[in-house]
């Protein structure tokens, strides 16, 4: 044990900055619970009632596997936001330490340090895993199917490939019951399949008699963990495409009659969400800023322009049955990196979206380590290193991590906007509704969609309250006693029902730290 501890002390301190990254003050950042969060959250109410079910229909449709892992948090530490947290971080964490063994199959151990470096302190990575959204079991999954594969192929031992081959097709499996972007790797596995058995095709019938007994494990693995899903999509099959159909780019709510413009106009934005403007939305992104630093950007531009020529090389090597593992394990990141574009650039909402775009993370944290460790051995490789040298590389990683802790736990903590995001003032609300615990005589002001927090988040009391339309709050009559709440969303809605109602009282006004009005309660006196 200490022998694998002293040979693997760098690969434990980044795994240590990987939970520190996304545990550090989980429990205010962030600080509430987005209602499409507590949507899921709802859906574990089910779970606790019995309904047990590998897809949720509310939303649009939901896999439902990170469910299960937040159902178990729930169990254990009650409802809240920094129990959902917790689970996604969770995810983010076991995606980076996956990341380093899949990139070490086929890079290195160096360029496996330096891709589970990035992606542990990315900020793109970091933002995504303190949000608890399902998309992040997608890298996760995706990681693992390829880990194994690349294994089996890599390994000689027949009884390590038999495991492989199993471990493989079971976690393909498991990444259909994760978010719609995951499927994507079907042409990923299936393309490639093809490659391999193109490209040795005078060998063909042998092959095909010795891979036999691997492909029915892997069939047999997948159909063992697909059987659930797939046997629930039968009896509901509106369900496998659910709200992809409402966000497309041939949707001509969206296109304006224009599809080849409108695909050239995602497309761009998608790229460009790498190096200059990223996604605007606070949950799936710092606000604005690139999805990777400018100090690794270039690096990662280099290595997919090469990565991806990889891929035309390839094809040629298949033509003539010379194929080279280095030039396929580049051309697959390539792929994996284009396919998982896809669910993005086929979409025109909310352009460019960080969660759509999630399936590309391991990918673009090899091509980055990729492309550095390219530049670090052409700087070093003249000459022998000499310790200004290491001192230029520590300071290099030094900062890439400093850049990335200041946009999370400074621009992102600092803001306002952020906290709004995920609508920290109704945790505040949930909070004074169950401590106040009196429905019938207390009426809150909010629309259907954000009330799904405080649904959730009250679901111990029976969700003390009445649901009231902002738009239609002053109409309501109240007896003496009878209290109205109102949260950030809706103090506008207060003004007309002041005029409705003069007697009322304000009794409480809550507000957060940027001194912003996040709860109003009135009182009929």
């Amino acid at each position: 044990m200490k022998k694998i501890l002293k040979s693997n002390w760098v690969l434990l301190l980044i795994i240590g900055l990987a939970i520190f990254m996304r545990y550090w003050q989980i429990t205010a950042l962030p600080g509430g619970l987005f209602p499409d969060e507590a949507a899921n959250g709802l859906d574990i109410n089910r779970m606790f009632q019995g309904e047990i079910q590998p897809f949720y229909e509310r939303g649009n449709g939901r896999e439902a596997l990170f469910f299960y892992f937040l159902a178990a948090a729930v169990a254990l530490f009650g409802r809240g936001p920094w129990q959902h947290h917790i689970i996604s971080g969770g995810f983010g964490v076991v995606a980076v330490l996956v990341t380093y063994f899949l990139a070490k199959r086929m890079f290195g151990k160096r360029v496996a340090l330096l891709a589970t470096f990035f992606m542990a302190v990315g900020s793109y990575a970091v933002t995504i895993s303190r949000t608890a959204f399902r998309a992040n079991t997608v890298p996760l999954f995706a990681t693992l199917t390829l880990l194994f594969l690349v294994k089996f192929f890599q390994t000689e031992d027949k009884k390590t490939k038999y495991w492989s081959a199993a471990w493989s097709g079971l976690f393909f499996s498991l990444g259909f019951y994760t978010y719609t972007s995951f499927r994507m790797m079907v042409p990923l596995l299936i393309g490639f399949g093809f490659l391999l058995f193109f490209g040795n095709r005078a060998k063909a019938r042998g092959l095909f008699q010795t891979y036999t007994k691997y492909k029915i494990v892997f069939a047999a693995a997948f159909l063992l963990g697909f059987s659930w899903l797939g046997i629930y999509f039968i009896q509901h099959p509106g369900s496998i495409v659910g709200r992809a159909g409402q966000v497309s780019v041939f949707n001509p709510e969206l296109n304006k009659g224009d599809v080849i413009g409108t695909t050239i106009e995602v497309s761009k934005a998608t790229i460009l969400s790498f190096f200059t403007d990223g996604d605007l939305n606070w949950r799936h992104n710092v606000s604005g800023h690139p999805l990777l630093s400018p100090f690794l950007s270039p690096f990662f531009a280099g290595a997919l322009i090469l990565f991806t020529v990889s891929l035309f090389i390839l094809l040629k090597q298949v033509w003539h049955q010379n194929i080279k593992s280095q030039t396929v394990f580049q051309a697959l990141i390539a792929c994996w990196f284009w396919l998982m574009l896809v669910p993005e650039v086929t979409t025109a909402e909310g352009i460019p979206h960080g969660l759509r775009l999630i399936g590309v993370m391991p990918a673009i944290f090899i091509l980055t380590a990729f492309g550095v460790n390219w530049v670090w051995e052409k700087f070093t490789s003249h000459k022998p290193l000499h310790w200004p040298q290491y001192y230029f590389a520590t300071l290099f990683l030094l900062v890439v991590f400093m850049y990335n802790f200041a946009l999370y736990f400074v621009v992102a903590a600092g803001s306002a906007d952020y906290y709004y995001a995920f609508r920290s003032d109704l945790t505040d609300v949930s909070n004074y509704l169950n401590a106040r615990n009196l429905k019938t005589r207390t009426y809150l002001s909010l629309d259907k969609f954000s009330v799904q927090t405080t649904d959730y988040l009250t679901t111990e009391k029976n969700q003390p309250y009445i649901l009231v339309d902002p738009a239609h709050t002053f109409e309501i009559e109240l007896k003496r006693g009878d209290q109205v709440v109102f949260t950030m969303s809706t103090l506008f809605d207060r003004i007309k029902f002041l005029e409705y109602h003069p007697h009322v009282k304000l009794i409480r006004e809550d507000r957060n730290q940027f001194g912003e009005i996040i709860m109003l309660v009135y009182e009929q006196i």
